[in-house]
């Protein structure tokens, strides 16, 4: 022993000692309370629904979104106490997560434990890439799956009729009655024959639904999947709470149709989830090319959604031939956009300095992230995970791709050796820019988008978000079809503006002023101003017109703006409503 040791020993006392499991302790007290508060305001969301009490379920999901940042704060100071001076050890640091890893073994949500651990290290370190020593990098630990309830339900038949139906909803147990059960069964029942047996054939068929309930917005899920043939076949049954009970709004049954429903561009969902990977494992199975980060993602967990992100992402740059490049559309004037292509996502880092006409900030620029992540996207925005301080090696960035990234970004890219660190990077699932799927699109393809991208302008009026730069360049095209905004440099809340007709010039000098020759307040909209930039051209402009003419009309915004300031909650659905089930029931 050497005489510092020795010394140490006679001096350290056995508090001091403890300081790596007193530490680990902390975080995992603080992880639990952030899984209790998680889950007291999931478990709530029934309660909602039931109650059709609108505006509490979109408070609880803005409510649990801040939570992780409440609890991992916690952590960090916590840890800070305890650790003192040490708290920079990396030593120490290896030997906690050691211990971490120990205790959490068999735990049925280990990876989020695992995630946790690490957003405590990355603050404390701000490490740049990621270091193996003190943070989990994967894969995720084996658990133990046997003491665990079932996660489905498992019914059988011959052939799916209404009393298969009437089984599989009543087993749901709600406080409400369904409106027209009877109806609803033999209506879902048909529906689910016609597509398995041009699916998969006949014979018998196994359904399988999943025992937790997904809730969002005013809408609440039942998933499972049909196997009939060796064939499986999604099951997504959207319920609405209409004044005279529940009713089935619609049977989904492809994985296109279950993909948009859990698809990027809509808040989580809340479930209660007592093993996430199994659910999710579940998930994949009936949308198999969904990513898992976007499943965990889904269902709440986006923290842990980003490390699985990672982790693929990590995995397609060890590739030899991997290769950023240019992201396809116009350059954005706060945002250097580039993108992994055999990965679909598209990496945006803000620039050091914004050309006229914009007039912002960086800091700025980051709120409107932070504004679209707490907001309700009704399927309208795409979600944004952002990285920091995250390192990609420089054989992947061709150089006139990293000399435009260090003209432009200097501030937040840098080279060092044979890394490029990125300070800060938001990633966003990749999209075709509508100026461009316009233009290259069938006619038919190119009018539904069209008529999708007002439809887009206008949902996203309904959830009291205007979009302000309202040009085609800002808007994409997912992989469904569906049309999102993606670019959020002047989002505001609707609620804000003031739209105004344009005032009648009394003056030929008037008419032909190139300034305006009337007061113009920073939150003043003229409605009317928009036809030069929003309407499509060519063939799309009468189809736009006759659909969405009103985005022209004060009258429009100003109603939206009424019927949100009296609390309504509009009804804005990721799925079209299945016309043998529709109703005079109102929602």
């Amino acid at each position: 022993m050497t005489e510092r040791q020795w010394t140490r020993n006679l001096t350290e006392s056995p508090l001091e000692s403890n300081r790596p499991e007193r530490a680990v302790s902390a975080i995992q007290q603080a992880g639990e309370r952030y899984r209790q508060g998680f889950e007291e305001i999931t478990r709530r969301a029934r309660t909602r629904f039931e109650r059709r009490d609108w505006a509490g379920a979109q408070a609880d999901a803005t409510g649990r979104l801040a939570l992780y940042r409440v609890h991992l704060d916690a952590a960090v100071a916590d840890v800070a106490d305890l650790l003192e001076d040490a708290v920079m050890e990396r030593n120490l640091w290896a030997e906690m997560k050691s211990r971490h890893a120990a205790a959490i073994t068999g735990r049925h949500d280990a990876e989020l434990a695992q995630t946790f651990f690490n957003s405590v290290t990355r603050r404390v370190f701000s490490t740049v890439g990621v270091d193996s020593a003190i943070e989990f990098l994967g894969p995720d630990p084996a658990d133990a799956t046997g003491d665990l309830p079932p996660l489905f339900q498992r019914y059988s038949a011959e052939h799916a009729d209404a009393a298969l139906v009437r089984r599989i909803l009543g087993a749901y147990p709600w406080s409400v009655p369904y409106a027209q059960l009877d109806r609803d069964a033999v209506v879902v029942a048909g529906l689910i024959e016609a597509r398995t047996r041009e699916g998969a054939g006949a014979g018998p068929l196994a359904v399988e639904m999943l025992e937790s309930v997904f809730y969002r917005n005013k809408g609440a899920y039942l998933v499972g999947r049909i196997q009939r043939g060796g064939t499986v076949i999604p099951l997504v049954i959207p319920l609405i709470h209409a004044e005279r009970g529940l009713v089935v709004d619609a049977v989904l049954m492809t994985e296109n149709e279950a993909s948009v429903v859990f698809g990027f561009s809509w808040s989580y969902f809340r479930v209660e989830v007592r093993h996430p990977r199994a659910l999710v494992e579940f998930l994949s199975s009936i949308m198999p090319y969904k990513r898992i980060d976007e499943l965990y993602t889904a269902i709440g967990f986006n923290k842990h959604g980003k490390t699985e992100l990672y982790r693929s992402l990590m995995g397609y740059l060890d590739q030899p031939d991997a290769r950023f490049d240019f992201a396809e559309g116009d350059e954005g004037m706060v945002m250097a956009v580039f993108t992994l292509p055999a990965f679909n996502v598209v990496f945006k880092i803000i620039k050091d300095s914004f050309g006229a006409p914009k007039n912002t900030t960086r800091q700025a620029v980051m709120d409107r992230y932070h504004f679209v992540f707490v907001r309700d996207r009704v399927g309208r925005l795409a979600d944004a995970q952002e990285f920091e301080h995250l390192e990609f090696p420089r054989r992947c960035f061709p150089d006139d791709l990293l000399r435009y990234l260090l003209e432009v970004a200097g501030g937040t890219v840098r080279i060092e050796g044979d890394q490029v660190v990125v300070r800060q990077v938001y990633t966003e699932r990749r999209v075709t820019p509508l100026n461009i799927f316009l233009r290259d699109a069938d006619q038919d393809a190119a009018r539904d988008a069209a008529l999708d991208y007002g439809n887009a302008i206008k949902d996203l009026a309904a959830s009291d978000i205007f979009t302000g730069d309202m040009l085609l360049k800002n808007f994409g095209v997912t992989r469904n079809g569906r049309v999102i905004c993606y670019d959020y440099d002047e989002l505001c809340l609707l609620s804000e503006c003031r739209f105004r007709r344009l005032p009648q010039p009394t003056s030929i000098e008037e008419e032909f002023s190139a300034e305006p020759w009337f007061y113009v307040g920073e939150q003043d909209v003229f409605p009317e101003e928009f036809r030069a930039f929003l309407v499509p051209s060519g063939k799309l402009r009468d189809a736009f017109l006759a659909q969405h003419g009103n985005l022209l009309e004060v009258e429009f915004w100003q109603e939206t703006q009424r019927r949100l300031g009296e609390g309504e909650v509009f009804d804005v659905f990721p799925y079209r409503r299945s016309p043998l089930l529709r109703r005079t029931l109102s929602p």
